[in-house]
Formats: structure tokens, C-alpha cells, sequence
């Protein structure tokens, strides 16, 4: 395949995109920015691109990410969102409900369990805030809720000696924590699992992280099936899921994060736990970190984004 040669501003562009990537890593961007560039001159039929369409290219190499935003850098140089507490109540927070692939569930509402799990260790925080939302919007569907902070239980590490995969090991796993003594009994005994998650680095928080190690072990049951314990084997279709993302930065670029939201879904799948809705939530940053000055979640600012996150609680139940 011939790459043709850029016009001055697509290389300019190029040049710089590459500059605030990591020098090893800059071969191996290089040569999928030209490819992706590459395949868009041919979808067009032009020889060039412009500025716009190297940094939507870089967005799709790095999976998105705020730093290839520049609405991020408008939003801080235009609204000063750190410096004045009147721009950082004027500053958009926004949520997204993704397109929900909910169905009605087989059992009557009243008999569905709800399970939520927030990462976050900010009680009252935003991600706090959605997720009570959305079993809000179950509970009025029918459903019991039930939900736990993370931060608050003792999770030890899975120390990975894979006695779980033993098919004569009697229990769930070895270690003796919140997780063998009632966290695995009631993830299997839900009907939905909710799964809330702040981004602070670029990727999920240290809690859930070490939370999906720990349920790797649920899949014993796939070696032996006949082990005499209170659990069951889950099967595909058995349970549903929701996962709630929220994040700082101030953008009108909703989708920044929603790679991070792929693999939660992507590690409940693996558990055969299948994702019908999901929310992404940011413009949490600036003076008071998400709160406001009685240090109660921002987002409470904002009942038309707080309804996305009840109505597909709701629709968890209903299907939509």
C-alpha cells in the first residue's frame, strides 16, 4: 500500500502528535497513525488531511484520552475552572447513558436482586451519587438493592496459587476475608451487579482492580461442578450488569474514558456477566474536586443527567 506524501500541515501535525508520545513508543504509533491516515485519504479520495483528522487519528491509536482533546485546554484557559469558584459552578458536567441493550428479565420484579459495588472511596462522591441513582430507579421498578463501598471491606490481594483451579480444593478460594465470608455467596445470589468507578490515573481504581483478581476463582466451578457448597455455577445469561464511569476533566468530550469502560465490560463478560447498560460521567475537576460548597456531589446540580443514570436502573428491571 502507498502512503502518499503530507501536505505540510498534516505532518506538522503528525510531528506533533508524536512529540508527546514516549520515544519507545513512537515507531510503533508512527506506523498506525500512517496506516489509519493512510486508509482515510483513500475513503475520501484526497491526497491530504488536515490538523483535525491527525489529532481524531491520534485519538483512535491512544484510545481516547483527554490529552488529545483540546477542549480540555479550552475549558481550563476560557473558564479558569481552578481559579474561580463562579466558573467552576458555571462548568458543564455531563453524563452519557449508553444505547441500553436491556431486555425484560424472565422473573417478576419483586424477586430481582440488585448488587452495587462503588470503587470509590469518596462516600457521597459522584460515582456514590449515580449509582444510588440508578437503584433509585430499581427499587421503583421493583427490584431489592443492595450496595457496598469497596474502600470499606477487607479484599485481600489474590496471591495467585491457583488452588481454585484444583478440582479436589473444597473451597472457593484460600483466603479468608469480606469476599469468602459473604461477597461471592451474594454475587451469586444477584440477579445485577452494579459496578461504579472513578477514574484518577487514566484506568480503574487500586479497588477494583484487586475486586475483579478475586472473582477469577468463581470459575472453579467450571472444573468441578458437583463441589458441595452453598454457591452455583453461573451461566450465561443468568445475570446482567451495569457499569457507572465518572471522571474530572471538564470537556464536552464525554467519551474520553469509555476504552476504560470496554474492559469492565469485558471482565464481567468473562465472568458471563453481560453489560445492558452503562453510564459516562465527567466534568468533575476544578476548586472543590466534584463537590460543591456544602461538599455534596456536584452532579446533584444536574437532574437531567441524574435521570440517565435512574432511568437505566430502572430499565435494569423493565428492560428498556
Amino acid at each position: 500500500m502507498t502512503i502518499s506524501i503530507p501536505a505540510q500541515e498534516e505532518l506538522e501535525a503528525l510531528d506533533e502528535v508524536l512529540k508527546r508520545v514516549a520515544p519507545i513508543m513512537r515507531p510503533r504509533w508512527q506506523e498506525k497513525m500512517s496506516y489509519l491516515l493512510n486508509l482515510t485519504k483513500q475513503a475520501r479520495g484526497v491526497k491530504t488531511l488536515n490538523r483535525e483528522d491527525v489529532i481524531k487519528a491520534a485519538i483512535f491509536v491512544s484510545h481516547p484520552s483527554p490529552k488529545w482533546h483540546e477542549n480540555t485546554a479550552y475549558y481550563r484557559e476560557r473558564h479558569g475552572y481552578k481559579a474561580k469558584k463562579d466558573n467552576y459552578y458555571a462548568a458543564p458536567r455531563r453524563v452519557k447513558r449508553w444505547d441500553s441493550t436491556a431486555t425484560k428479565p424472565k422473573r417478576p420484579p419483586g424477586e430481582m436482586k440488585v448488587l452495587a459495588f462503588n470503587s470509590s472511596p469518596r462516600k457521597g462522591g459522584n460515582t456514590d451519587v449515580l449509582i444510588d441513582e440508578a437503584l433509585r430507579g430499581a427499587q421503583a421498578a421493583g427490584a431489592q438493592t443492595e450496595k457496598y463501598m469497596l474502600h470499606y471491606l477487607n479484599i485481600k490481594y489474590c496471591i495467585g496459587c491457583r488452588k481454585c483451579k484444583e478440582p479436589n480444593f473444597k473451597k472457593i478460594c484460600v483466603l479468608k476475608d469480606d469476599m469468602t465470608d459473604f461477597i461471592y455467596q451474594k454475587i451469586f445470589d444477584a440477579d445485577i451487579i452494579v459496578i461504579g468507578l472513578p477514574i484518577y490515573t487514566g484506568r480503574e481504581p487500586a479497588q477494583l482492580a484487586t475486586f475483579f483478581d478475586r472473582l477469577d476463582c468463581m470459575r472453579r466451578f467450571d472444573i468441578n461442578k458437583d463441589l458441595k457448597t452453598p454457591t452455583k455455577l453461573i451461566r450465561r445469561g443468568d445475570k446482567t450488569a451495569m457499569v457507572i464511569c465518572t471522571w474530572g476533566v471538564i470537556t464536552d468530550k464525554v467519551d474520553v474514558y469509555d476504552h476504560i469502560i470496554d474492559r469492565m465490560i469485558v471482565l464481567l463478560n468473562g465472568h458471563r456477566i453481560e453489560t445492558v447498560e452503562a453510564l459516562s460521567a465527567c466534568g468533575f475537576s476544578g476548586m472543590l474536586h466534584g463537590f460543591d460548597d456544602d461538599h455534596k456531589a456536584i452532579i446533584l446540580r444536574y437532574p437531567d443527567e441524574m435521570k440517565k443514570a435512574y432511568e437505566a436502573g430502572k430499565a435494569l428491571i423493565l428492560g428498556k
